[in-house]
């Protein structure tokens, strides 16, 4: 498996994902310039192409990525573990980097044991 080149920062945002028409909500789980993990109710399709709105402070933040992976719940039966994606971002508006680099100086990276992502 590939390591990232970037670390993730622990972070719970708001986004709305939408692809074609269809739109649901989630929380990310953590946050970088190159990825989100996003905690949902349902997944999208690995490869699938979607629109994401991120809401941050007091901005909302437009992001173009791609599904690298997802989680079912019923893939951990037992396990309080919600639905999940990973996403790899293609594009994003230029104070999603500037908020990502804010963030950072301020946050302790996030743990390389999370269960989900």
């Amino acid at each position: 498996m590939k390591k990232r080149s970037e670390t993730r920062i622990k972070k719970s945002l708001l986004v709305d994902i939408s692809k074609n028409g269809s739109e649901q909500m989630g929380v990310t789980v953590n946050i970088s310039r190159r990825g989100m993990c996003i905690a949902t109710t349902e997944v999208f399709r690995k490869r699938s192409k979607l629109q994401i709105l991120v809401a941050a402070a007091d901005d909302i933040y437009a992001v173009t990525g791609m599904v690298v992976w997802n989680m079912k719940r019923e893939a951990l039966p037992g396990k309080d573990v919600p639905a999940g994606m990973g996403i790899r971002i293609e594009d994003a508006a230029s104070g999603y980097y500037k908020y990502i680099v804010a963030i950072k100086k301020n946050s302790l990276p996030a743990q390389k044991s999370q269960p989900v992502c």
